[in-house]
């Protein structure tokens, strides 16, 4: 040990330190800014090519769910799909069909946020699913609920 009249100028780190901190700082800046438009940005559906038919390519929609609705039944029928199986992929398709002819991302919303998106009749519909869905035994109507998702199909607008 030195002696108490020993002094010992503080040491300079090397300049490379700083570089790697600036080059870190702006990295971790850059990440946040990239999360930030990521999440920010519209993931919008295609537009319509000109002199499409919105009410052709409509009804072609309507027509595509109201026969993955019916192949669901058939399958449920067959019993290849249990009850619950089915009442899961009936409240899929009818959030899908939703995304589909209007933008609402519907398959990704949780009932209060259909409630709070104003889509009372998906909410009507998933809601009277969810029973089925979720319940400890095996339950529910399939033909009422298959009925359900066409109706919903059918008046959507």
């Amino acid at each position: 040990m030195p002696g108490v009249d020993s002094f010992y100028p503080p040491t300079m780190y090397a300049p490379i330190w700083a570089i790697l901190g600036g080059v870190l700082l702006a990295l971790v800046v850059a990440w946040y800014l990239f999360v930030w438009w990521w999440s920010k940005r519209k993931h919008r559906m295609p537009e319509a090519p000109a002199g499409a038919n919105p009410v052709l390519d409509a009804s072609r929609l309507k027509n595509k769910y109201y026969d993955l609705i019916e192949e669901v039944e058939e399958a449920w029928r067959a019993e290849e799909l249990s009850t619950r199986a089915a009442h899961q992929k009936l409240g899929t398709l009818v959030r899908f069909f939703v995304f589909e002819s209007s933008g609402f991302k519907a398959q990704v919303m949780t009932l209060d946020d259909l409630n709070q998106a104003n889509l009372r009749s998906v909410a009507d519909a998933v809601e009277q699913y969810y029973p089925a869905e979720f319940a400890a035994v095996e339950q529910g109507d399939l033909p009422y609920s298959a009925d359900v998702a066409r109706e919903l199909v059918g008046t959507w607008n």
